[in-house]
């Protein structure tokens, strides 16, 4: 018997019903976990097959009377979790196009085969297994990263393990708004709310690098993690950090501290050639996600957005 499918709003979802669903699935994502969804996304629904036997976030705005769907700032990949072997493709093709007349879907990296009807572009997401000691992994690291870490063992950097959150979160704001101008105020407030509820479960942590004395902060990283992946959400280095490999010593001690766990480092990313070659360097494995970006707009329609509306972005 085919399964109903329908799409709720946020607020009539079974949070607990949704939640199992995510957590049960083999490629849990944190991005999807109720909480996060609601405190990141300006809107969201649900795509629910049967009994939450399948689901989709589906994060949207509307401008104009017209609903669209975007990519919410820190949440990478979303699509499809739970039970994937029997989705009505077609049909639930037709409920997302009648949901939203246009936007981007971000599916994870379990997604692919149901994407087979549909172009997508491929993005780049680097994984790397910690399920072995540190001297195994750190054998595989490139000559430059080695040299890297090298230096920055010469200027004696602090690696601190402490919740940090606040002062993480303020120095990528201060480090890199002008690179993500579209993200408010009240996007990183919501950020550090929902990132404080986390960590009272240990979902989400937070590691800096210091200056010897502790006094000037060089580099943070703040990771959400369950039960198979900690996921590199927020990365910062200032200045003087760059130029005494700070970060390089933060990713290579956070790999050291969880190293022999049954866990995945995911670096979430990148398409940015320098922030992808500094990744390729600690050499994880590309475990790519999926974009699908579609247009069901009449022609008068497709005017107005392609001159009042703002291109989705994503974080990384």
């Amino acid at each position: 018997m085919e399964q109903p499918i329908q799409i709720l709003p946020s607020q009539q979802i079974d949070q607990q019903k949704w939640n199992q669903c995510i957590n049960q699935s083999k490629h849990a994502l944190i991005y999807a976990d109720y909480r996060f969804l609601n405190a990141l996304c300006d809107n969201w629904s649900g795509l629910i097959v049967g009994d939450y036997e399948s689901v989709m976030p589906l994060p949207w705005r509307k401008k104009w009377g017209i609903r669209y769907l975007y990519a919410p700032p820190f949440i990478q990949q979303l699509g499809f979790y739970g039970n994937l072997n029997s989705l009505n493709m077609p049909a639930i093709w037709k409920s997302i196009f009648s949901f939203a007349k246009f936007g981007d879907l971000f599916f994870n990296f379990q997604n692919k085969e149901l994407l087979n009807e549909f172009a997508f572009t491929e993005k780049t997401n680097f994984i790397l297994n910690l399920d072995a000691p540190y001297p195994s992994i750190h054998s595989e690291y490139t000559q430059d990263l080695i040299k890297n870490l090298q230096k920055s063992e010469k200027r004696v950097l602090l690696y601190v393990n402490d919740l940090r959150l606040e002062e993480s979160i303020h120095l990528f704001q201060t480090q890199y708004q002008e690179r993500f101008p579209q993200f408010h105020k009240v996007i990183y407030t919501n950020f550090l709310d929902v990132c404080m509820a986390l960590s009272n479960t240990n979902n989400c942590i937070s590691r800096s690098v210091f200056t010897e004395n502790g006094n000037e902060i060089l580099a943070t990283a703040v990771l959400l993690k369950n039960s198979n992946r900690l996921s590199l959400i927020m990365n910062a280095t200032t200045q003087t950090g760059r130029t005494l490999a700070a970060n390089h010593f933060l990713i290579d001690q956070i790999i050291q501290e969880f190293s022999e766990e049954k866990i995945l480092f995911d670096f979430e990313g990148s398409e940015l050639k320098g922030v992808k070659e500094f990744y390729a360097s600690f050499h994880p494995v590309n475990q790519p996600y999926f974009q699908v970006s579609y247009n069901r707009l009449p022609s008068i329609l497709n005017w107005i957005r392609n001159n009042f509306f703002v291109p989705t972005n994503q974080s990384t």
